[in-house]
């Protein structure tokens, strides 16, 4: 069971119409997209800064190994 969806459906016309277009040929339609101009505008924003963590004064915790656990024997 196959979903209609429209958006899908219409993207797929309008390939098939390009495909067919320049004869089912990829280099040539990959040729003559690189030729169409370019006019969709693009948005440039300034870039977010990213938040840094607060440092701890200058007393860094010095970490030790844990004391050694000896077996105990029984009698």
């Amino acid at each position: 069971m196959t979903r209609h969806d429209p958006i899908v459906e219409e993207v797929r016309k309008h390939r098939t119409a390009i495909a067919r277009k320049y004869g089912y040929d990829i280099g040539v339609i990959l040729e003559a997209l690189e030729q169409e101009p370019d006019d969709t505008p693009t948005v440039s924003r300034a870039p977010k800064l990213v938040a840094t963590r607060a440092r701890k004064s200058s007393t860094r915790s010095i970490r030790r190994p844990n004391k050694r656990i000896e077996p105990t024997t029984r009698s």
